[in-house]
């Protein structure tokens, strides 16, 4: 690890004001008027205040000098090695338990600096080795303490401090808007796709249908020159190769049955756990899937969004065979037969339409989260090392912008 011009290498006790010391509160008893106390699963990048749970003022007071305040970076020092997090303000005080430890910065340092540095790789990896055990690892105080940081002038720490925060603060904001749009579109499907809320333009009863008259089985097989899809929960049907797996399919794909675009495929085992995409893509699939070819009454795209729903899960699990979960499965002569609720065509196809652009906007937001990730990530590698310098609060905007 080489050292940038101004800046020194010390141990992690070097910059604290205090000792690293371990957390010693036992968890419990709970109450809702005592004193909060932050446990080893609490530390996932951020303590959330009104999670955490409570112990008496009398433990507290006997235990002060685990405690924590505002500013403090609370690291977790077994099962997840290495997680972190900085005490927020609206914490003022806590108690910590055992498998956490306080790291408390000198007045030379910034503690939001540290604990951007402490999630380096190269330290993270420092940390991983050092740590014992063989089912449930943690790392001593003492192999902590000695964990190597680099440390430029205090000046240039906020610096860093601030470009990284202004990078957490658009995350945050993003994953806001992304959590808001993912429940606007939850509502969305649970209205209008029970006909709880009609679109403009739209009237009459809706009509109860089988399945097996909305879409056939397609069996059409032997056709191992064709791509090999996968189906996944959150991305649909894509591309086998996409997945970024292991390919553990069977080499022999003449029974592997095709899918066209507009088809839906499920999992025959897990249909019961709402396992099914919509394709927008030819190729096959494992005979493990069954797929459904859609006739003239159905819009596909409206099924997919009606086959997520809980109550038509439930429908698939009270129809799906067999003796234990392992090996329920959902058969297209069982789906066929299960009867459903559903609109004219003209008003599927406008009710899916509607969810599909709620959709689009999900899309994009999880592709900006990703960029404000990676971003992060590859700024955190140059400004911590000293890779990269921040000489003034011009360019420090700069980077932030």
């Amino acid at each position: 690890m080489n050292v940038p011009g101004g800046w020194d290498r010390k141990m992690l006790s070097e910059v604290v004001k205090e000792k690293i010391s371990y957390g010693i509160v036992q968890a419990g008893p709970h109450i809702t008027d005592g004193v909060p106390y932050i446990k080893s699963s609490d530390v996932r990048g951020k303590i959330d205040p009104e999670k955490l749970q409570k112990t008496s003022k009398d433990i507290h007071f006997k235990y002060r000098r685990s405690s924590v305040h505002p500013g403090d970076i609370v690291f977790s020092l077994r099962g997840n090695i290495g997680e972190l997090a900085i005490v927020p303000d609206d914490l003022p005080e806590a108690n910590l338990t055992q498998g956490t430890a306080r790291i408390s910065v000198s007045k030379d340092h910034n503690s939001y600096f540290h604990h951007y540095q402490l999630q380096t790789f190269p330290i993270i990896s420092r940390i991983n080795a050092l740590s014992k055990g063989s089912t449930f690892k943690e790392i001593s105080l003492e192999e902590l303490r000695k964990i190597q940081v680099l440390c430029p002038p205090i000046t240039e720490q906020r610096k860093i401090a601030k470009i990284l925060s202004t990078w957490d603060e658009a995350i945050a904001t993003t994953e806001h808007f992304l959590a808001n749009s993912e429940q606007q579109k939850k509502a969305l499907m649970q209205q209008l796709l029970i006909g709880k809320k009609r679109l403009p333009g739209f009237e009459g009863e809706w009509q109860s249908e089988k399945l097996g008259d909305l879409f056939k089985e397609r069996k059409e097989s032997g056709l191992s020159d064709y791509p090999l899809l996968s189906v996944t929960q959150d991305q649909g049907i894509i591309y086998r190769d996409d997945v970024g797996r292991k390919d553990t399919s069977s080499e022999d794909k003449s029974k592997y049955l095709k899918v066209c675009p507009g088809d839906i495929a499920y999992n025959t085992m897990r249909m019961w756990q709402g396992v099914s995409a919509l394709s927008g893509l030819e190729g096959i699939v494992s005979p493990a899937y069954t797929v459904l070819k859609p006739s003239k009454l159905v819009d596909s795209r409206f099924a997919a969004y009606l086959f997520k729903l809980p109550p038509i899960i439930h429908l698939f699990f009270r129809h799906s065979q067999g003796l234990v979960s392992d090996t329920w499965n959902l058969k297209y002569n069982h789906f066929a037969k299960i009867t459903v609720v559903v609109p004219r065509l003209e008003e599927q196809k406008a009710i899916a339409t509607v969810i599909s652009e709620q959709d689009k906007v999900i899309q994009a937001l999880k592709k900006e989260l990703v960029y404000f990730k990676s971003e992060k990530k590859a700024l955190m590698q140059q400004l911590l090392t000293g890779k990269r310098r921040v000489k003034n609060e011009e360019e420090a905007e700069a980077i932030t912008a």
